[in-house]
C-alpha cells in the first residue's frame, strides 16, 4: 500500500497495485535517462502540447525504481497502458508534488519558518 508521508502515490492496475515515488535515485534515473534535469522534465509534462509518450513511460519507470526495480522501461508503458494516460499522468504529478513540498512551504510561511 502506497504511503503519502514517504511520497509514496498508488497506481492501480488490475487486480494490482505498484507505488510510484521520486526519491533521489529514481530522480538521478529519471535526469539519466532522458538526458534532462528535473525542472525540464517536470516543464515538459506540463506541456501537453509537446509531451512525448515515450517521456511517459520513462517518468513512469523511474517513478517505480524505488518500489519495484525490476521493472523494464517497456513493462512500465505496458503497466501506463493498462493504467490509463490520465491516471498515470495523475498519479506521476501527485508523486512529483511530493517529491518536492518546498514549493508548498514558500506559500506558507510558518512552515518555511520552522525549517530555518
Amino acid at each position: 500500500m502506497a504511503n503519502p508521508n514517504r511520497g509514496e502515490v498508488a497506481l492501480p492496475v488490475g487486480d494490482r497495485e505498484y507505488r510510484l515515488s521520486f526519491s533521489v535515485n529514481a530522480i538521478c534515473e529519471l535526469e539519466d535517462a532522458l538526458n534532462m534535469p528535473v525542472s525540464k522534465i517536470a516543464d515538459g509534462m506540463n506541456d501537453a502540447g509537446s509531451i512525448r509518450m515515450s517521456m511517459i513511460r520513462t517518468v513512469v519507470w523511474a517513478a517505480l525504481q524505488d518500489h519495484h526495480d525490476s521493472v523494464s522501461v517497456k513493462e512500465a508503458g505496458q503497466i501506463a497502458s493498462e493504467a490509463g494516460i490520465p491516471t498515470v499522468m495523475e498519479a506521476i504529478g501527485k508523486a512529483f508534488a511530493l517529491a518536492f513540498p518546498e514549493a508548498e512551504d514558500k506559500a506558507n510561511p510558518r512552515k518555511a519558518a520552522k525549517r530555518a
